[in-house]
């Protein structure tokens, strides 16, 4: 999806089909960042596609703009998806980066509903052993995440 009107079309074919089916909008163009607010309240969903929108704009920009779009997300009470090469390494290797560690961890403390595996499950060579590693990353910190609070106001003292 580039814009919001791709969203509504598809929700008006879906319509004229009889379906209720939700819409998970990709963003993976420059122009779907442009337009994220828009997309954003035209979706039920949004899948944050970090590979290409690695491509698309410069590569030390993307963390910080998966973490906006997976704030605004949450704050708009819209389940968000972080997806592609979470565990890259893993296609050819049975063991994690630290580096790929650390980014599912943050994946999930940013707030995201879901992190997505591609092509470690669909052309890797330790399928299995990626999903089992992913959950079990995800576990620890939701485990961790348990009984804190996150992304807490804090209100300010009283002035003397």
């Amino acid at each position: 999806m580039k814009e919001a009107s791709d969203v509504e079309e598809v929700r008006k074919i879906l319509k004229e089909n009889g379906s209720s089916a939700h819409i998970i909008s990709k963003i993976e163009h420059r122009k779907a960042v442009e337009n994220f607010d828009e997309i954003l309240e035209a979706s039920d969903a949004l899948m944050v596609a970090r590979g290409d929108l690695g491509v698309e704009l410069p590569a030390a920009r993307l963390p910080m703009m998966q973490k906006e779009m997976i704030e605004k997300c949450n704050k708009a009470g819209k389940p968000v998806i972080t997806a592609t090469q979470m565990l890259e390494s893993m296609t050819e290797n049975p063991t994690a980066t630290r580096a790929e560690i650390s980014d599912v961890a943050n994946a999930v403390l940013d707030g995201s509903d879901a992190v997505m595996l591609s092509g470690e499950t669909a052309i890797g060579d330790y399928p299995v052993k990626t999903v089992e590693f992913m959950s079990e990353v995800i576990e620890e910190t939701e485990q961790t995440l348990k009984g804190h609070t996150h992304h807490t106001v804090k209100e300010r003292p009283e002035s003397t």
